[in-house]
C-alpha cells in the first residue's frame, strides 16, 4: 500500500471514531436532559394539583354564603352616634395648614374658596 492509503485509512479510522464518540457524548447527553425533564414533569404535576387544590379553596371561600358566615354579625352598619358628617367648609379650615405645607392634594371641588398646591 502506498503511504497516501495509508493517511487516508488512518484519516477515516480517526474521522470515523471521533465521530462516534461524539454520538455517544450527545446520547448521553440527551439521556441526561431527559431524566431532567421527568423530573421536571413530575413537579409540574404536584404543583397543578396544589394550584387545582387552591383555587377549590377559593371558590369555596369566595361563595356568598360562606362569606357571610364568615363575617356574621362583624360587618353592620354604624349606629348614627357613631356617624360624624363634616361640611366642606369644615374640612377646609382643617386641613388649610396642610395645604399650606403643600401636604395635601386638592381635587375637584370649588377651588376659588381655597389655594393649595395640586398634585
Amino acid at each position: 500500500m502506498s503511504k497516501l492509503t495509508i493517511t487516508i485509512l488512518v484519516l477515516l479510522t480517526i474521522f470515523g471514531g471521533g465521530s462516534a464518540i461524539g454520538i455517544v457524548w450527545l446520547r448521553m447527553d440527551i439521556s441526561e436532559v431527559a431524566t431532567r425533564c421527568g423530573v421536571l414533569e413530575d413537579e409540574r404535576e404536584v404543583l397543578s394539583r396544589e394550584v387545582q387544590e387552591l383555587r377549590g379553596q377559593r371558590s369555596w371561600i369566595l361563595r356568598p354564603s360562606t362569606l357571610a358566615s364568615m363575617v356574621e354579625g362583624r360587618l353592620s352598619m354604624p349606629s348614627p352616634n357613631q356617624t360624624i358628617h363634616v361640611s366642606s367648609d369644615d374640612m377646609i379650615r382643617k386641613l388649610s395648614k396642610y395645604q399650606k405645607a403643600g401636604m395635601v392634594a386638592s381635587s375637584g371641588g370649588n377651588s376659588n374658596k381655597h389655594s393649595g398646591r395640586i398634585r
